[in-house]
């Protein structure tokens, strides 16, 4: 059986996702990043990173959210087709989406000081991915055409929590109509209910 070591984030939601879309059997092992279990030595041994998600597959430890993804996704035969689209956003939500709304999570909801130059620096990029993804979504039903793959997984979270950011979709229609899909599939309400009811998700 396949183990989860992940904690209540982004990252995580995502592998969650997919393990459910799959129909995978797997523990989920809860690494508390609130209380610095990331850091015990043998957690440290599984990542030396330190970082959730990590997912043993029986034989070794996986790191890295969207290469998760990707592996999981050919070896488990659900979207297995080698598409360089699908791989150019999986580089997109990792260089792109992830650290610009993950830097407006931080300044919005974490920091113990203010810093409104780098709020809305990020911000603006933020809105921009919104726009991008909005225009993109105005001629097909999934991110890589109609059929839903890890590429919209792999955007969702952060897309999900765009109230919690600040994030208006107001002018995004087509980009809120691909996210009520998405919250609309059973295994994604049954993913998030991993985090409990105090969860953002």
């Amino acid at each position: 059986m396949m183990k989860l070591y992940g904690f209540d984030t982004i990252n995580t939601l995502k592998i969650l996702m997919l393990l459910l879309e799959t129909d995978t059997d797997f523990e989920f092992v809860p690494i508390n990043i609130r209380a610095g279990e990331q850091h015990d030595p043998a957690f440290r041994a599984i990542n030396p990173a330190g970082k959730v998600p990590v997912l043993f597959d029986g034989q070794r430890h996986q790191v890295e959210s969207n290469s998760i993804l990707l592996n999981l996704a050919r070896t488990s035969g659900w979207g297995t087709r080698d598409d360089p689209e699908l791989t150019a956003w999986l580089f997109y939500q990792a260089s792109t989406q992830g650290p610009h709304f993950g830097q407006v999570e931080h300044w919005t909801r974490f920091a113990k000081t203010q810093n409104p130059e780098a709020l809305e620096r990020h911000r603006n990029i933020a809105n921009g991915v919104v726009e991008h993804l909005n225009t993109h979504l105005s001629d097909r039903q999934f991110i890589c055409g109609d059929a839903y793959s890890i590429a919209d997984i792999a955007l969702f979270p952060w897309l999900h929590i765009h109230d919690h950011l600040g994030l208006s979709l107001q002018k995004a229609e087509h980009l809120t109509r691909w996210l009520d899909q998405i919250r609309a599939r059973p295994v994604t309400s049954q993913a998030r209910s991993f985090f409990g009811s105090h969860s953002i998700f």
